[in-house]
């Protein structure tokens, strides 16, 4: 039966040249023969009966290929299924070539669908192209290519990650040089941070965001010598260009490299030309890593005013709150600035631990007695609670946190000497001025 299917599978792609030839029809030549073919293998189809389907899914594409959509995106389930059952590898190369016939024909005839369209065809075939025949990575990162392209911010998630992927393969095989890459991430970047704008919580696309920033890193295009190559020749002639000088700083900050020249030339280069939140951001990078750290508080307050509408902004709130906790040792003042972060990006776990972190460094300075000093801790423990529950990729810190922290609790004695017991409501005053829970230390 297995041989059967495989003539099958390429008479389809022979018989069907002189049919696709003709202007297409929704109900083809035969419209009974049309309909009833299409009734029996979706019948089948829907039982996920694929071998009987395939009989009758096969003349219903040679006698109306342009029936609807559904058709080919059936025919592709179907085939993929058949290639994960194959084992002769013959026959699952016939197989892929099919597959990759019905994503063209699926294009032919339905292209122009506006919920599907070719862009979407061509996602579906370039990770189907590295998925099967991962040897053509070329083919598919074209294929990808031009799906994002096509589709711009309407491109999936998975899209984008596996682009940039094969992009950096390219670029580990020597078929495609640094610049390449670097245009594939800021093509990838500009299309994620497009859709971020719109919804900042969209998973998919911050979990692409993340992974993709690892590939780009790890692909060697990323590393600070190749970018400053790249770049240092080209800066006399763009550095009045605001799109040119933007985006080799932020590609230069995201990569680790802002202690160099060129990043310090460039930022101080658009920052003149268009001092926007971005152009302020990247100078307090540069003068962070040079420790003029009233210099770079300066420019990230700078960037705090500019950016109001900026996604960045949560981490300039954080980056100064950092600055002026570690710093300037004004507590108060950095944890009204992490709060300003949660409030923008209340899942983000980060300024969760600062905060709790400000409250134990400032208990000497908002509370005179040992017992109100160490009620602070509970109110620490609370926000690294939070921060866990918001954001699982701090977890692993939180927990540290907690941990440590709780030893700091105060004792049975002096919760009962307070006439308090475990569980009860307790308001932390001062400016931390927060409400927690009564808990005694374990110790």
């Amino acid at each position: 039966m297995k041989t059967k299917f495989v003539i099958l599978a390429l008479g389809m792609i022979v018989i069907t040249g002189s049919v696709l030839a003709q202007k297409p029809n929704k109900f083809g030549s035969d419209p009974d023969a049309c309909t009833r073919n299409y009734s029996i293998y979706k019948e089948f189809y829907k039982q996920k009966n694929y071998k009987d389907a395939l009989p009758a899914w096969n003349m219903t594409i040679n006698i109306c290929p342009a029936f609807n959509r559904g058709v080919w995106s059936d025919g592709e389930k179907m085939f993929k299924q058949r290639i994960l059952s194959t084992e002769n590898q013959v026959k699952k190369e016939v197989l892929i070539d099919s597959l990759m016939w019905i994503y063209d024909q699926r294009i032919k005839f339905f292209g122009t669908d506006p919920r599907y369209p070719e862009g979407y065809i061509l996602g579906n075939k370039g990770i189907a192209i590295l998925k099967y025949r991962p040897s053509e990575v070329q083919a598919g990162y074209e294929a990808l290519g031009k799906s994002i392209e096509l589709q711009k911010s309407n491109s999936y998630a998975a899209i984008l990650l596996t682009y940039m992927q094969a992009s950096r393969q390219l670029f580990i095989d020597g078929f495609i040089d640094a610049e390449t890459v670097l245009k594939d991430y800021d093509i990838v970047m500009e299309v994620i941070d497009d859709v971020l704008a719109k919804n900042s919580d969209e998973p998919s696309f911050l979990k692409a965001k993340a992974n993709i920033e690892i590939h780009f890193a790890k692909s060697g295009a990323a590393d600070c010598e190749a970018l400053t190559n790249l770049y240092s020749s080209k800066f006399e002639e763009l550095k009045s260009d605001p799109e040119w000088l933007k985006k080799i700083t932020n590609q230069l900050r995201r990569a680790g490299c802002s202690e160099g020249q060129l990043f310090s030339d460039a930022a101080e280069a658009l920052f003149l030309i268009n001092p926007d939140a971005d152009a302020a951001h990247n100078l307090a990078a540069m003068f962070l890593n040079q420790e003029d750290f009233k210099q770079a508080g300066e420019y990230l307050k700078k960037a705090i005013s500019l950016g109001q509408d900026s996604e960045e902004l949560a981490d300039m709130y954080y980056e100064l709150a950092l600055l002026t906790f570690n710093q300037f040792k004004d507590y108060q003042a950095a944890c009204t600035l992490a709060r300003k972060a949660i409030e923008l990006r209340p899942n983000w776990g980060n300024p969760y631990l600062l905060v709790g972190q400000l409250y134990v460094a400032a208990r000497e300075q908002v509370f005179s007695t040992p017992f109100d000093r160490s009620t602070v801790f509970w109110a620490a423990v609370d926000q690294f609670i939070k921060a866990k529950n918001r954001d699982p990729e701090v977890s692993s810190k939180a927990n540290k946190l907690i941990s440590q922290y709780s030893k700091h609790f105060p004792n049975n004695e002096l919760v009962f000497f307070h006439t308090l017991k475990e569980g009860d409501p307790y308001k932390v005053g001062g400016w931390i001025n927060e409400n927690t829970t009564v808990r005694s230390s374990k110790l």
